[in-house]
């Protein structure tokens, strides 16, 4: 271990420096930084547009990786005048360093600005793919949530988990630090969040050694908008839309900046109701189950942050920051299940009512502190403490009906079901960059401490007996589960000659992992009681990157790394979540993570079109398994075997008119899953999996923009489930109001009323295991909405800083809709 560690650095350590650099300083006419200015660097010949960025606190820049050629940079301040360097020439080996630019305060007399330039709706960058929503014109009647829904590449299935690029478990962020929720509570949040807030998304397939290697697909980042003036200023933002149901929300955003404090804090709170129709036909040992009917899900979320940074002189920052969300959601299942036997004959059926009120609350506690000098080095270290709490009292009324509708039998089930998970982090990391050589190294370290309680009270009785309730042992539980790992990092990115940029990392990570499962009598030796997971291991996580400039508009690239999957928390824990006398749900406590190798090759044109080419090997590949007891399914989640995936995808901007801007995406992947879903039920399934995005934008005149989008994913297979294709068109328009500080949004969600989610599934061979079973759930996805957003205050804010913080939590996973 120590050898390879040692390589490991030795290797990183002897990479020869390469590509030329830009650098330089901004300053006000005061001669004081002019932090976060917005910078431009253009071509000497015909000012075009090559590349941006913006200035740190120092008013410090950098432009990286420039192609031989003579440019000019351009520094903008809101309230200055904007500030153009002389020419200058970059050569080979050679990087330069700039005069400060120096902005004056724009004449009084100037009350219009009017900007033309615009960036991109995507950007394909060095190591990610950027979504500029302020480019979208639309993006003020949207939530986060159908932002995500619409990025290329991203798919979001009905039980909102996120897949990237064909590929499962991505890790979203929101600005730089974990989400730390559930795929459900997850949705709760990006759906109470407004995508007039976002800045940026941030699609990073392959994350450099910096990044916790959790995440086999990669990590979505959404990035917020930052108000940039001195003073107060803010934004609000609500709206309405209606399906056959309601969905409202509206959020608050507010920045105070002074000279040594930055004060801010945003708010939004969304009520959302929905009916979805749910049609399932399951065939299983010479028995049919016909069942129909609905799941009613209502949700009211708040989700809210505060913060403070505040500015010890040039180099020392202090950062609080104070979030959360809560979220009451009142689910409930009313489902009606006709039983035939072989020769197609009603037998009996199954009315099931479900009521399961849940409750949950997360907050986290943030600390950071930054230094940062002149000479290129920077420092970041960062504590952070999440504490999540969830509460899902779950009823189950099943009445048994004969043939003509009488009611046979009444059975009652309660369950009160609590999840309690704490995590701390302690973190830091150190960047320095050696301008003389243009080298950038990136070290760090990470320790993580998780601990998880699970409750469990199961009940039976109340029912058409009259029985009084009794506790269920059989159900009746306590999972507690510890997970510590601890991990550093370094990374080391320079030129290789002329045209060429590499980078290359390595990440160490060590886990330890306890379980400890209890029944009612606080045994662990029954059927229900276990002391698994009970392991440790190390696991070493390399990433490189390689970049070719081929000329000035032909870019390649090659990007390797190594990720790891470790399952959600509550996958672990083994109760028995009762959905209806015969269908169940239950955890799996000797689940293994998995890993995924994941390689791609890239080729960029002109800055703009993008063609990539990828390869993933993941094995001890996890997935859902209904598995057959007599009459009675339930669905686990087991280690079934490996995944080979190629991914091919090609994005690209369409400048058709002045008035005309699209964007396509399309991709497809080829997946072969291989493994066993028992000792007896090996599987070897191929599968092609297709996904393409479209967007117009027209700009009707200063004040009115529309748009049309859509987007479809086709038929596909995932181990031995088909999922059927779905896909939907949208329409929205917007116009300014109040002097171009409000917008009015008007939407039309998925017009044609198609979206719906459709699996089948087919195996098994013995008599008692044959399954065959088809679900159809479709929910209110066709809605007309209405929005408005208006900001307010001061026109001159620098803003406060995104850092990245936080633990990678993002595996919390409740039961609370069962």
């Amino acid at each position: 271990m120590n050898r390879s560690v040692t390589f490991a650095l030795l290797f990183l350590a002897s990479l020869p420096a390469l590509a030329q650099t830009l650098t330089g300083t901004v300053r006000e006419a005061s001669a004081s930084p002019a932090s976060f200015a917005a910078l431009k660097l253009l071509r000497a010949t015909d000012s075009s547009f090559v590349a941006g960025t913006i200035a740190d606190e120092q008013g410090q820049y950098r432009f990286s990786n420039l192609s031989d050629g003579r440019y000019r940079v351009q520094a903008s301040v809101v309230g200055m005048r904007n500030e153009t360097s002389p020419v200058v020439t970059v050569r080979a080996g050679q990087p330069l360093t700039l005069e400060p630019l120096q902005l004056q305060p724009a004449s009084q007399a100037l009350t219009t600005v009017t900007i033309r330039a615009q960036k991109p709706l995507v950007e394909q960058q060095i190591d990610k793919t950027v979504l500029n929503v302020a480019s979208d014109a639309t993006a003020q009647g949207k939530s986060a949530y159908e932002l995500l829904q619409q990025a290329p590449g991203v798919v979001i299935d009905p039980n909102d988990n996120i897949q990237m690029a064909g590929k499962r478990g991505a890790t979203v962020f929101i600005d730089g630090k974990p989400t730390n929720l559930s795929a459900a509570d997850l949705a709760n949040l990006l759906r109470a969040t407004p995508a007039s807030g976002i800045e940026t998304v941030e699609l990073i397939s392959n994350p450099s050694a910096r990044y916790d290697a959790q995440g086999g697909a990669g990590i979505i980042n959404i990035k917020r908008r930052r108000d940039k003036t001195l003073g107060l200023n803010g934004r609000v933002s609500g709206g309405y839309g209606q399906s056959d149901h309601h969905r409202a929300n509206a959020a608050l955003d507010l920045n105070y900046r002074a000279q040594h404090v930055n004060l801010f804090g945003n708010a939004a709170v969304s009520d959302n109701f929905q009916i979805t129709n749910v049609l399932i036909d399951r065939y299983a040992t010479g028995t049919r189950f016909l069942q129909r009917g609905y799941d009613s899900d209502g949700t009211r979320a708040i989700v809210y942050k505060a913060g403070v940074d505040y500015f010890m002189g040039t180099r020392h920052t202090l950062g609080l920051i104070l979030s959360g969300n809560s979220a009451s959601n009142q689910f409930g299942t009313y489902t009606t299940t006709g039983l035939t036997n072989s020769r197609g004959v009603l037998d009996s059926s199954l009315i099931n009512r479900v009521t399961n009120p849940s409750l949950n609350n997360r907050l986290n506690a943030s600390l950071n502190y930054r230094y940062t000098d002149t000479s290129g080095l920077e420092l970041n270290v960062d504590i952070d403490f999440t504490r999540f709490g969830n509460a899902a009292p779950n009823t189950i009324t099943s009445d048994y009906v004969n043939p003509t509708g009488d009611v046979l039998l009444r059975r009652r089930y309660r369950f009160d079901a609590r999840t309690d998970i704490t995590i701390s982090t302690v973190k830091g990391d150190l960047v320095k960059a050696w301008k003389t050589t243009r080298t950038e190294l990136e070290t760090g370290f990470k320790h993580t401490d998780v601990s998880t309680d699970n409750g469990l009270l199961a009940f039976l009785g109340g029912g058409q007996s009259g029985t009084p309730e009794q506790p269920d042992r059989n159900r009746t539980n306590r999972f507690q589960y510890r997970e510590q790992v601890s991990a550093g990092y370094a990374s080391l990115k320079q030129p290789l000659g002329k045209k060429w940029m590499a980078q290359a990392g390595l990440r160490i990570e060590h886990t330890t992992v306890r379980g400890r499962s209890t029944d009612i009598l606080n045994g662990t030796g029954s059927s229900n009681g276990t002391n698994k997971p009970d392991t440790s291991y190390v696991n070493l996580f390399p990433s490189a990157f390689l970049q070719y400039q081929a000329s000035e508009k032909n870019q390649f690239s090659v990007k390797y790394g190594r990720r790891i999957g470790r399952p959600n928390y509550q996958d672990l824990n083994p109760f028995i979540y009762q959905i209806d006398p015969y269908t169940s749900q239950r955890g799996n406590p000797f689940l293994r993570p998995d890993y995924t190798q994941n390689t791609e090759l890239s080729y960029t044109y002109n800055q703009a079109m993008t063609v990539s080419l990828g390869h993933s090997h993941t094995t001890d590949f996890s997935t859902d398994v209904v598995r057959q007891e007599k009459l009675v399914a339930y669905q686990t989640v087991a280690n079934v075997g490996q995944v080979n995936a190629v991914n091919l995808s090609v994005n690209a901007p369409l400048p058709i008119r002045k008035w005309w801007n699209g964007y396509v995406y399309a991709g497809a992947t080829w997946n072969r899953f291989q493994g066993r879903l028992s000792p007896n039920e090996p599987f070897d399934q191929r599968a092609f999996a297709f996904q393409a995005y479209m967007q117009h934008s027209f700009t009707l005149s200063n004040q009115w923009v529309a748009q049309v989008s859509g987007f479809w994913n086709a038929p596909t297979t995932q181990t031995i489930y088909r999922i059927g294709g779905m896909g939907s068109i949208n329409l929205s328009v917007q116009k300014k109001v109040l002097d171009g500080r409000g917008n009015v949004s008007l939407l039309v969600d998925d017009v044609l009323n198609q979206m719906r989610y459709r699996q089948t599934a087919n195996y098994g061979t013995a008599p008692d295991n044959r399954q065959h079973f088809y679900i159809d759930r479709k929910w209110e996805s066709w809605r007309v909405s209405l929005r408005f957003s208006y900001r307010f205050g001061s026109t001159d804010v620098k803003e406060n800083r995104n850092r990245e913080t936080g633990p990678d939590a993002s595996r919390i996973k409740t039961k609370a809709n069962l």
